[in-house]
């Protein structure tokens, strides 16, 4: 039985999950925009389904799919009490987009968390209930119970949201945001900081992991992968030839800097010398920080390095896949 692999089915999140699996060397192929199963050619034994992202969470909780994409705001909101949901990848670096809590802009006096709980109180005082429009019940619930706000109660809310205050069935609102355009479009403001940080995140079932290990082998590559493609956008190989007396003279004019020896190496070879070529010319490869990069090629310079070379790492292996050893540890418990 292939292994079941959900991911959202339109919107940003549909877009950001196929260029981002398509850049780790996993594409997921689609043959027809109107089919809700795909593949993905580097992993044979895998179905892929498209599916509501609030749904995949709700799947893959109760076991019906093995793992899935979905939003870390839509997991933390539905997971509930089922321990069998597990997060193995908390960040896959789309999606990005903060819950946050926002009051019409002519409450001026509400800026704080510590105001809007002296507020419900207050309309609690006078027999009336602070009203929160989201989606988000349970996440609202336990913030506003975790910051005083005690007297409350939540609207349930499934779209444009930002309206409710202006349509008088709602006082605040709490939901997600990634530029704050559209709740100052609809003259409401931010109150405090976010409630959750949310983005693009990778979630399985436990029980699955424990129970098939072809489907955490599957899970261990898609890891792999995943991890490693991120590794590299953090680094870049460098290249340089540069005359010494030997390997160890090069070696120990280049670490003379620890701070600008690289992230791994230097690699240090001897380039063969051709006609006219003299003799102690070697090649030196690091692999160093994006941001390191103008600060080792000075560096390089000043040892009479030439021929610099700087190129992007397409993926950048480590000696095991640490997010995977967290995985393992998480359905040993």
């Amino acid at each position: 039985m292939p292994l079941r692999f959900a991911i959202p089915s339109k919107g940003s999140l549909y877009d950001g999950t196929m260029s981002f699996f398509e850049s780790c060397g996993l594409r997921i192929v689609r043959p027809n925009p109107r089919r809700y199963t795909a593949a993905i050619a580097a992993l044979p034994g895998v179905e892929v389904l498209l599916h509501r992202p609030a749904d995949i969470v709700e799947k893959v909780a109760d076991g019906e799919i093995e793992i899935g994409v979905s939003g870390l705001d839509l997991v933390e909101e539905l997971r509930g009490d089922r321990d069998d949901l597990l997060v193995i990848h908390d960040d896959l670096g789309y999606g990005r987009c903060e819950l946050v809590m926002a009051v019409p802009e002519a409450w001026i006096d509400v800026r704080s968390w510590r105001d809007l709980a002296d507020l419900a109180a207050e309309l609690h005082a006078s027999g009336r209930t602070l009203r929160i429009a989201t989606k988000y019940a349970a996440l609202i619930r336990r913030f506003c119970q975790s910051h005083g706000i005690n007297s409350f109660r939540i609207i349930d809310s499934q779209g444009a949201t930002e309206a409710a205050p202006g349509l008088g069935y709602a006082d605040v609102i709490a939901d997600i945001t990634e530029t704050g355009t559209t709740l100052r479009d609809n003259q409401l403001k931010i109150v405090g900081g976010p409630i959750l940080k949310s983005q693009a995140c990778l979630i399985a079932s436990k029980k699955v992991l424990r129970q098939s290990p072809e489907a955490l082998d599957t899970v261990k590559t898609i890891l792999e992968m995943v991890e490693a493609r991120r590794r590299a956008r953090a680094v870049v190989q460098v290249t340089a030839n540069i005359t010494g007396a030997s390997v160890a003279d090069i070696g120990q004019r280049i670490v003379a800097r620890p701070e600008l020896s690289g992230a791994q190496g230097p690699t240090i070879a001897p380039v063969w010398p051709r006609d006219g070529q003299r003799d102690g010319l070697y090649m030196v490869t690091l692999v160093v920080p994006q941001e390191q990069v103008l600060a080792v090629v000075r560096h390089l310079r000043t040892l009479g390095g030439d021929a610099i070379a700087v190129m992007p790492a397409q993926y950048y292996f480590t000696a095991q896949s640490d997010t995977f050893a967290r995985v393992l540890s998480d359905i040993a418990l």
